[in-house]
């Protein structure tokens, strides 16, 4: 089903203020699960929209967190975001890290006790009109197995990292440290189609291709025992350097446990590219370092940089709308009797 991507932002906005959430941030929520969509990741657009609202209505997602400041300290601070949408949580973490590069060169804001991000690059993205770099790093629920290991202890700790470019779409970097984002776990079980061998282990330890097994068992780390150590050290930087819960004892988004906050950590940058180097002369390097890159292309081949192929699938789906599985509408549908909230019929 085709959808305009105005229609399905105004319909999530509809959804998640009738849920409790203000409405100028369910606006802004809506608006990132919409991009994620229109950007070609749906493992975080609409399809987590059922999940945040049990959340809230089960009151382990809060939707007026008083975030308080816990540390403040030069161009460090850290704050508690009161289990509040992860969106919202790291969107103020990540302005506080710009204004404190403003002043210092760079800014690093910790968080404790956060929500889901959803797609972390639209977060790390704040910092393009800025000329800066910005990155995000989270852990999550237990939901990886260590290289070797049988038992789900670490999140897949996905990390996002945005370079700003005067010419052309930002280079960003937006991935999961397991071997597929789980959230294409989550869209196969929607689908009931398997998974690809290699992706997941049952909750015994033994590789499936069930999406249910898997989802009760762990995602396999990228690369084996490097994704695993990376894994390991986003750990220790966004929740054991700032004083948040490890990945093993925090709640999980799915299959969820609405019996407690998922209270996830962050790590959130901004560095200020004109206290290392001026704005023109980095732009240049980096256009000569992209074109060399995409130079070396075999044949007819074409080198993406990464996040520009996200640019050219965003274009067509504002032309041409963004295409949901029947199971995702049913899901948005049912959300929409709940909350009388008519679903988009284009």
């Amino acid at each position: 089903m085709l959808i305009k991507s105005r229609n399905l932002n105004d319909f999530c906005t509809q959804i998640l203020h009738k849920a409790g959430l203000p409405q100028e941030e369910a606006v802004y929520v809506s608006t990132l699960l919409t991009e994620a969509e229109l950007r070609g990741r749906s493992t975080h657009g609409v399809v987590r929209l059922k999940t945040y609202v049990d959340f809230v209505n089960s009151g382990s997602i809060n939707v007026k967190p008083n975030i308080k400041t816990l540390k403040d300290e030069m161009a460090i601070t850290v704050i508690d975001g009161d289990n509040g949408f992860g969106q919202i949580v790291a969107t103020k973490a990540m302005d506080l890290a710009i204004e404190k590069a403003r002043k210092f060169g760079v800014g690093i804001v910790g968080v404790q006790n956060s929500g889901h991000l959803g797609e972390i690059g639209l977060i790390a993205k704040r910092v393009i009109p800025h000329r800066m770099i910005g990155s995000v790093l989270t852990n999550g629920g237990p939901m990886m197995a260590a290289w070797g290991g049988s038992k789900a202890i670490l999140g897949n700790n996905p990390f996002a990292v945005c370079v700003p470019r005067e010419n052309g779409p930002p280079l960003i970097v937006d991935m999961a440290l397991s071997k597929t984002a789980r959230g294409n776990i989550i869209l196969a079980d929607r689908e009931g189609r398997a998974i690809p061998e290699g992706w997941a282990l049952n909750k015994e330890g033994y590789p499936t291709t069930d999406p249910k097994e898997a989802l009760l068992g762990s995602v396999l780390p990228m690369a084996e025992h490097k994704g695993y150590a990376l894994s390991l050290i986003i750990e220790v930087i966004s929740s054991v350097l700032i004083g948040g819960l490890p990945g093993y004892s925090l709640g999980m988004l799915s299959p969820p446990l609405l019996d407690r906050p998922l209270g996830t950590s962050n790590l959130v940058t901004a560095i200020n590219i004109n206290n290392f180097i001026d704005w023109d002369h980095f732009q240049i390097a980096l256009e000569n370092l992209i074109s060399t890159i995409k130079e070396s292309a075999r044949d007819e081949e074409n080198i993406f940089i990464p996040g520009e192929r996200s640019e050219k699938i965003r274009e067509k789906r504002l032309r041409l709308g963004v295409e949901l599985t029947s199971n995702i509408v049913a899901d948005l549908k049912y959300l929409g009797e709940e909350f009388n909230v008519n679903f988009p019929l284009e």
